[in-house]
């Protein structure tokens, strides 16, 4: 099953009563090119297909929170998102010290095929999280896209992101385990070699790993949350294979990832690391430079 059904038919389960989804299009021509499939025919769940004013829907959404009412905003792609970030970083933050227990979520795709343009360039995920404090994820493979969207039922901000390119792809390894905040998922196990992958950077390493039968003795790790993720897992692992590789494909230097990088190093422990990083270049705007080739 492709990741866009698998999305679909976990989002489906996961919605709760009475609550509000909308969107431009959610019920209607692609249903934004299929996230949104078989919503309307959910019970007792009110859905409105609404006109593109990503900052006016990202205010209404924060509304209906206050009101005791769970709700669901589902936009086409990261980028427009930039416009309701007052509403983010200072809403939000207004927000936060009162406790709500209802929900406001985003659900949207990062646009990552290389080709859009310069209205879809924001493959910066962390950026947006680190200045609101929010909650923000990556939706990878269907073991940690089904645990994060737990997330849009347990009160606060989500801004949760698929894969453009992606999603239309056949991918599911097996989960094998995750950490207690749901920021890092396991998807295979070894002793020769630690595979850390960043957000959308997982399915060309999984490709990998896959296909090159040097890499099947490997801890595979997907990052899922880009600021402040735990590392005592990875640190274990790569204690333990002493062979580290970093992928990175997002468009911003992640803070975290330097943190463990500095912390492998001060090991001192005959550790080789290798990074895969392929930051965004203003010289390469209409470029899909994504996938990696390990030349190790």
């Amino acid at each position: 099953m492709r990741i866009i059904d698998q999305f679909n038919k976990e989002l489906c389960l996961k919605i709760k009563p009475k609550s509000i989804l909308f969107g431009q299009n959610i019920t209607t021509g692609s249903r934004i090119a299929g996230m949104t499939n078989n919503i309307e025919k959910l019970n007792n769940v009110e859905t409105i297909n609404t006109q593109n004013s990503e900052s006016s829907l990202i205010g209404f959404g924060f509304g209906l929170m206050l009101s005791k009412v769970n709700s669901l905003y589902l936009a086409k792609q990261l980028d427009f998102i930039l416009l309701g970030m007052d509403h983010i970083v200072n809403t939000l933050n207004f927000l936060a010290p009162q406790k709500i227990k209802f929900s406001f979520s985003v659900i949207t795709y990062i646009v990552d095929s290389g080709y859009e343009g310069p209205q879809s360039r924001l493959n910066c995920l962390s950026e947006i999280a680190s200045m609101s404090k929010s909650c923000c994820r990556y939706l990878v493979f269907p073991g940690d896209i089904k645990y994060s969207l737990k997330k849009i039922n347990n009160g606060g901000f989500n801004l949760l992101c698929l894969s453009q390119k992606y999603s239309r792809e056949i991918f599911n390894p097996k989960l094998i385990s995750k950490d207690k905040k749901g920021d890092i998922f396991k998807y295979s196990s070894g002793k020769d070699y630690t595979f850390v992958a960043v957000g959308f950077a997982a399915y060309e390493v999984y490709k990998i790993i896959l296909n090159n039968p040097k890499y099947y003795g490997v801890d595979f790790f997907v990052i899922t949350n880009p600021i402040n993720f735990e590392k005592i897992e990875l640190i274990k692992s790569i204690k333990k294979t002493k062979n580290a590789y970093f992928f990175d494909q997002s468009k911003s230097e992640l803070k975290s990832l330097n943190e463990l990088e500095n912390l492998i190093t001060s090991l001192k422990n005959n550790i080789k690391l290798k990074k895969f990083y392929n930051k965004d270049s203003i010289k390469k705007l209409y470029v899909n430079t994504d996938r990696y080739k390990l030349n190790v």
